[in-house]
């Protein structure tokens, strides 16, 4: 007997940039400051993923050669998830026609093989 069940699958990539200031304990003697209105925190951000941020990313999700151990452990582990879930769903049935949510789906490794398969994206 095997039921369909409905398939949500979400892949989530938070980042989160803390100061050592952030720690900091606030005592009588500590004098918080404003933050300077001269940064544009948004253009900041934007150069970091379109620059660093990606030349990270792409070390790791694409076939370059370019990768230290760690980023070689992270490829290669994304890989093994993505097959996982993907053998889950074949495991389901078939998923033509059900919706799927690939949250954070970065290259669209799960996203693109799902669709694939038929699932709306």
């Amino acid at each position: 007997r095997n039921k369909m069940k409905s398939s949500v699958v979400a892949l989530a990539l938070a980042s989160i940039v803390l100061t050592a200031e952030g720690f900091a304990p606030v005592n009588s003697r500590t004098t918080l400051k404003p933050l300077s209105s001269s940064v544009d925190d948004k253009k900041e951000v934007r150069e970091y993923f379109n620059n660093e941020g990606f030349n990270r990313w792409n070390k790791i999700y694409s076939e370059s050669d370019e990768v230290n151990s760690v980023q070689l452990d992270i490829r290669d582990g994304h890989g093994q998830t993505i097959q996982k879930i993907l053998n889950w769903v074949e495991d389901d049935g078939n998923i033509k026609g059900k919706s799927v949510c690939d949250c954070g789906c970065g290259v669209g490794s799960l996203a693109i093989p799902l669709a694939q398969m038929g699932a709306k994206i």
